[in-house]
């Protein structure tokens, strides 16, 4: 009795840490992971999508925040922008109209201001045909105009209108990141279809190596992260 009460008490132990560790979100502030697991649990309730995929997608977007960095808007009409950090000026950091008009938009709703708003930079400061662009949006990262597609159905899952619906709130943003990731395939929980669903969250395709731009890497990490992050759930069960 006297052994099993040790070991009760060091799993109880873990098992704080592990609720109390900050799970950090893409330009927001950070969580509790036992806050998080109840968003992703709540997600994974309404889609299907495994609550550890959904967590894996925003710790991997949160951490190519943290490599990539952010940039801040300058201009609504060509969608021109500058480094949060570095000032350094990226063109064409949203497509506008198409994105630029609806992040307008979104953030006046919202109640922010969009210049003061980060969004990912695109791949690279001087825009050339084919190199993409950034303006994602919040810890689920998506782009204003696939945000605007999206809000009827996450304003429904999380009790609210459209309008209201938030990028940057993390329960909507769960809940966002988990709808696109059913669409997308992941909902019937292969490995196969997790991780293509992750690479096709990341570049718009299945993993396939070779791809340019790149997104086998994305599709592997996400699959790591899952892994890792579904060992504390399990424990987190058997506690």
């Amino acid at each position: 009795e006297k052994t099993y009460q040790t070991v009760l008490a060091e799993r109880q132990a873990r098992a704080a840490q592990i609720r109390a560790a900050l799970f950090r979100l893409r330009d927001t502030e950070g969580i509790q992971f036992g806050q998080a697991l109840e968003y992703a649990n709540g997600a994974s309730a309404k889609t299907g999508v495994r609550a550890a995929l959904i967590l894996a997608i925003l710790t991997q977007e949160s951490d190519l925040g943290k490599n990539q960095g952010s940039c801040l808007l300058s201009s609504l009409d060509t969608g021109d922008g500058v480094g949060k950090n570095t000032g350094t000026i990226f063109e064409q950091v949203m497509k506008a109209p198409r994105d630029s008009v609806p992040f307008g938009d979104i953030t006046k709703r919202l109640g922010r201001d969009w210049k003061l708003t980060p969004v990912s930079c695109p791949p690279g400061a001087k825009y050339v045909v084919g190199r993409g662009f950034g303006g994602g949006m919040g810890p689920s990262q998506f782009i204003p105009s696939t945000w605007e597609l999206f809000k009827t159905r996450i304003g429904q899952a999380v009790g609210v209108s459209a309008n209201q619906a938030d990028p940057w709130n993390p329960a909507h943003s769960f809940v966002a990141t988990a709808i696109y990731l059913s669409d997308l395939g992941a909902s019937s929980g292969s490995y196969t279809a997790e991780r293509n669903s992750a690479c096709k969250y990341y570049s718009g395709a299945s993993c396939q190596p070779g791809r340019k731009p790149s997104n086998v890497f994305y599709g592997d990490q996400v699959m790591a992260k899952a892994e890792e992050i579904q060992g504390n759930i399990d424990f987190l069960k058997g506690i």
